[in-house]
């Protein structure tokens, strides 16, 4: 097996995670398909999936930083793969399964069925394609002002959010049933943020989520 053969094995599966890590990080790209290429060597698919997963969550920490420099627009079809994800489980999983997600991430879904793949490939490339906009922008890496949080604070409620559902948030609590329900508001509600105020919210968010 080579390079080559692995880099086609990727065109194949047409991962638009690694396709974006191909676009904006075209040396970490090259560093990935060397380690997987080593892991096919000695250990075969199963290594090669667990190598692949864990360098790609190792360039997520590390450019993790990047994202208070996105622009709004990577940072709002970021913010907005991770909407449409909370949608898809809200629609399919239990509550405990995805509030579960918002802690644990997708190790929460036992049984992920293709629909869930793609969306989580989506996350990710949507994520690496903001890592690499934030990177070129050379915007300020300003976070939120009280002002900011104040502003996505009024969309919140006006769209139907409450304080009880903003401290669930704020704690994470895995016994508050709608904890999904309510990120899905938070989420609107950034995305709903025009301007300057709106791009630190939305890197803020994604920042919090990305960060560990």
């Amino acid at each position: 097996m080579t390079r080559a053969d692995i880099d086609a094995e990727v065109q194949k599966q047409d991962s638009q995670i690694l396709k974006a890590i191909a676009e904006e990080f075209p040396d970490d790209y090259a560093a990935l398909i060397d380690n997987v290429l080593v892991a096919a060597r000695l250990g075969g698919k199963q290594a090669v999936r667990n190598t692949s997963r864990v360098a790609v969550a190792e360039l997520r920490r590390r450019y993790a930083p990047l994202l208070p420099s996105t622009p709004d627009n990577e940072a709002s079809q970021a913010l907005s793969a991770q909407l449409a994800m909370l949608n898809y489980l809200m629609a399919r999983q239990t509550p405990a399964t995805c509030n579960n997600y918002l802690r644990n991430g997708p190790d929460a879904v036992s049984a992920p069925d293709r629909e869930f793949l793609v969306h989580l490939d989506k996350i990710g490339a949507t994520l690496f394609h903001a890592f690499g906009a934030a990177k070129r922008s050379g915007l300020p890496a300003a976070g939120p002002e009280d002002e900011d949080w104040s502003l996505v604070a009024q969309a919140f409620t006006k769209s139907g959010g409450t304080p009880v559902e903003m401290e669930a948030i704020a704690n994470a609590s895995q016994d508050f049933a709608r904890l999904c329900p309510a990120t899905v508001k938070l989420f609107s509600a950034a995305l709903s943020l025009p301007g300057e105020p709106g791009r630190h919210v939305k890197t803020a968010l994604l920042y919090a989520i990305v960060k560990d």
